[in-house]
């Protein structure tokens, strides 16, 4: 299992993402995963505007033949 995060900030854009993601590989060559991001609008005042948010997940299996 592993988990990774990342957060930017696009100073052009005034804006800021996240993107967080769980790897867990079940057995040896297959793998799921599950991975939430967003995007945050910093221009505004107060609390940030969201502008998008995603949660994904995936699972790959590798068969042998």
């Amino acid at each position: 299992m592993f988990v990774s995060g990342l957060v930017q900030y696009a100073s052009a854009t005034r804006t800021t993402s996240t993107n967080v993601r769980f790897r867990w590989e079940y057995v040896l060559g297959s793998e799921m995963f599950l991975v939430y991001s967003d995007e945050l609008d910093a221009a505004a005042t107060g609390f940030p505007n969201l502008r998008n948010r995603a949660i994904v997940f995936k699972i790959n299996r590798m068969f042998r033949f």
